[in-house]
């Protein structure tokens, strides 16, 4: 079960900063729906909450490498582990750019063209423990942390769902 409490905790604050004249924006930071992009899949589950960092809390997810991010046009982006039943344990981040281009942009950035292209999404690209997969204004890229099968099983298995629940291709 995804639980909603950072999310809520999260558009409360926006709300409360934004009412007070505290925010520095006028408009709150947009904020993932949790079960859109940290999906369930069978063996594997969630560990933990997912992390959420818009705007200039990218630095704090991957210092320095929001630099590229921010200039192509980012929103925000959700961290989030998996493990299954014998402790493998996969990486989840979905960014969320301003539009279509800017997420081809950096999927082309991040892929390389290395890997193995998969029909997922409107562009992914795999490789042994690694995966990159492009839906719309998002990047999602997943993380492996062993090299076998049930872990590369596991990377497929959740992009295809997380680009579902983005709205793209499976």
């Amino acid at each position: 079960m995804i639980h909603h409490r950072h999310t809520t905790v999260c558009l409360v604050a926006a709300a409360i900063a934004v009412a007070i004249g505290c925010a520095e924006s006028p408009e709150p930071e947009p904020v993932f729906e949790l079960p859109q992009a940290a999906v369930q899949i069978d063996g594997w589950r969630l560990d933990g909450e997912p992390a959420v960092y818009p705007g200039e809390t990218l630095f704090e997810m991957i210092n320095g490498g929001a630099e590229l991010y921010h200039q192509l046009g980012f929103v925000q982006a959700l961290a989030a582990e998996y493990v299954d039943t014998e402790g493998r344990t996969i990486a989840l981040e979905v960014f969320e750019m301003t539009d279509t281009d800017a997420a081809a942009a950096i999927f082309a950035e991040k892929a390389g063209g290395s890997g193995e292209p998969v029909a997922i999404g409107d562009e992914a690209s795999v490789e042994s423990y690694y995966m990159n997969a492009r839906t719309g204004p998002y990047l999602i890229t997943i993380t492996g942390f062993e090299s076998d099968d049930a872990t590369s099983a596991g990377i497929l298995d959740l992009v295809r769902a997380v680009a579902a629940a983005l709205g793209g291709r499976q």
